[in-house]
């Protein structure tokens, strides 16, 4: 493992001059402590018509809508000579710029200060920009070249990013769609990185730090992501052809920024309001779901997403394969890497199974339909209530779920596994960057396991429909039960309260089939009595059911509109499983179990 600055890290300071382009963004951060820094771009085109630009309404890994157009303001137009041009504003995200005579030169203003995956921060400690959310584009050049160069960079301060670096200390991309993936960090942060064989190759995985922790705790991180990058290769046999055979994790672990995590083809960015300490080196974890995107999402690519509109959200029918398959193995090559003890990794399976297989929201929607989804609740923004609780489940959630209940089934009926089914998506359609279909997963299936009925069954059962298999009887073939974990534990079901008054208020409605949904509670309702117990805040639900049983009637006094109800409540049991290890576990379950969660060999 080396520690160094790697040759992407750009010293900037006082930069002119672009790579030769057909879109130039100079970015001058020269306002940056008020959040805001100046862009200007000029475009060159071959045609004197007017000429369209845009500011992106959506962000590659996300898929709902985003107005990033809202934060540009001060928008200018010139011709080449610099006269002025004429601006027509088309709609909230487009413009369009006459009479340019084949050079268009736009300047504005660009305000940010929420630092995620997605948004822009610009502040005293750093200029964090996702491009989508910056700069504004000419959709004509699309195909063509860009580059960005950089002024009034504080000293110190250095660039992280997957664009291309220029001799001139410009930074360049080979077209518009990887310009758009590629985020960029300029600040004073620090710069590990470690060398990584793959296919007669040695790739450089650098960590751009930008954190309040100490040294050390930078190297141990750098020592997990190496594990964890080991083992994700391992799967695949070898890591993608990263461009400049570099692969970045730009990492900032701040006060006053999100926690988030979002793949790129040749970098990634992940965030935390949070020290390493302070979060126990936690952020591995999304370290771990973001690179195994590199191979899934990034190149193993649904063909819904292709090629991304970059004016409205892109919705696909394959993100709990995409997403919740990269939950699986996010967590799995923690588990294989020893960042997780096996009881570690037993309560993270358990968290996602849980929640899945007791949700009522499974009645209405397979993965595939949930999916679809995404374009509502992916960060997007709504002011009205839903009831999402009752017929929305996470296809992170419900896709690493249906990845775990395949793995079983793959290992303990078929005698293969996900890796192998992972392995050929990859030879098939990631390597060649052949998008797929779901009925090429469903064809992936097929051919591993041998048996193409049960490949449609499944899917046919569990990615269009809901069903889920035995999961208690699967793992029990891999030494391992899972049980309730406290069957005389008494359960009203999940209510989400604040305190109001001398009552607690129900913020979100009781999910479906729930001890709180048969009595009729719902939003709005104030809780005043549960049984003998006078409810000022959400602990006192929890000591009238201390000595309550299932099968127990309480009475529940409640508030609403003004008038008080009493109705009978039946406690029931709590119904979460706990998934352990099987003291009596037959030999064969243990080598089962042990060829899974064990470190796979490169």
């Amino acid at each position: 493992m080396v520690l160094n600055r790697c040759t992407l890290v750009l010293l900037l300071a006082g930069l002119t001059g672009t790579a030769s382009a057909d879109s130039f963004y100079q970015l001058d951060l020269a306002g940056h402590e008020r959040h805001q820094i100046a862009v200007s771009a000029r475009f060159v085109v071959a045609d004197p018509a007017p000429l369209l630009l845009q500011m992106s309404s959506a962000s590659p890994g996300r898929y709902a809508r985003h107005d990033f157009a809202k934060n540009i303001y001060a928008l200018k137009a010139l011709d080449g000579q610099g006269n002025p041009l004429a601006l027509e504003r088309l709609s909230p995200t487009s413009w369009q710029v006459s009479g340019h005579q084949g050079e268009v030169q736009v300047s504005y203003l660009l305000f940010g200060n929420h630092a995620d995956g997605t948004y822009n921060q610009i502040d005293s400690r750093h200029v964090h920009l996702n491009m989508p959310a910056s700069l504004l584009f000419a959709p004509a050049l699309r195909a063509a070249p860009a580059s960005v160069s950089l002024k009034a960079v504080p000293a110190g301060w250095r660039a992280a990013t997957q664009l291309y670096p220029q001799p001139d200390s410009s930074l360049k991309a080979p077209q518009l769609d990887y310009l758009m993936d590629s985020p960029l960090e300029l600040s004073e942060h620090q710069f590990y990185s470690f060398s990584q064989p793959s296919a007669g190759k040695t790739y450089q995985i650098e960590l751009a730090l930008h954190h309040t922790g100490s040294a050390d705790e930078a190297k141990v991180l750098l020592e997990k992501t190496q594990a964890v990058v080991r083992q994700q290769q391992a799967i695949f046999g070898e890591l993608p052809d990263f461009a400049n055979q570099r692969y970045t994790f730009i990492a900032d672990y701040l006060p006053g920024v999100d926690g988030d995590g979002m793949e790129h083809r040749n970098s990634t960015v992940v965030t935390s309001d949070s020290s390493l300490a302070q979060h126990e080196f936690s952020q591995i974890e999304t370290i771990s779901h973001e690179f195994f995107h590199a191979w899934n999402v990034e190149r193993i690519r649904p063909k819904n997403l292709e090629p991304f509109d970059y004016s409205q959200t892109n919705m696909s029918d394959a993100l709990w394969f995409a997403e919740g398959f990269t939950n699986y193995y996010g967590k799995l090559a923690l588990k294989r890497s020893s960042h997780f003890d096996l009881d570690t990794y037993l309560e993270k399976v358990q968290k996602p199974l849980n929640q899945t297989l007791q949700t009522p929201a499974r009645r209405w929607s397979g993965p595939a339909a949930v999916s679809q989804q995404a374009v509502f609740v992916d960060a997007g923004v709504a002011v009205d209530k839903t009831n999402y609780g009752n017929h929305f489940l996470s296809y992170y959630t419900y896709g690493e779920v249906v990845a775990l209940a395949l793995d079983l089934t793959l290992r303990t009926q078929y005698n293969s596994d996900l890796d192998a089914l992972m392995q050929l998506m990859w030879q098939r359609f990631g390597k060649p960057e052949q998008p797929y279909q779901l009925s090429d997963i469903q064809q992936a299936l097929a051919e591993i396991s041998g048996d193409a009925d049960f490949a449609a069954a499944f899917f046919r059962d569990s990615i269009y429909g809901p069903a889920l298999p035995d999961f208690a009887a699967l793992f029990g073939q891999m030494g391992l039960t899972l049980e309730p974990a406290d069957a005389e534990k008494a359960w009203l079901g999940p209510l989400t309260l604040e305190t109001f008054g001398d009552a607690v208020r129900v913020q979100s409605v009781s999910r479906d089939g729930s001890p709180w949904a048969s009595a009729g509670i719902t939003d709005g309702d104030l809780l005043l009595k549960l049984g003998a117990v006078r409810l000022r805040s959400a602990d006192d639900i929890d000591t009238a059911l201390k000595t309550a049983r299932p099968g127990d009637v309480l009475a529940l006094q409640y508030r609403r509109f003004d008038r008080e109800h009493t109705v009978q409540i039946t406690v029931a049991a709590d119904p979460t499983l706990k998934l352990s290890l099987d003291k009596k576990a037959s030999r064969a379950s243990i080598k089962r179990r042990d060829a899974w969660l064990g470190a796979k060999k490169l």
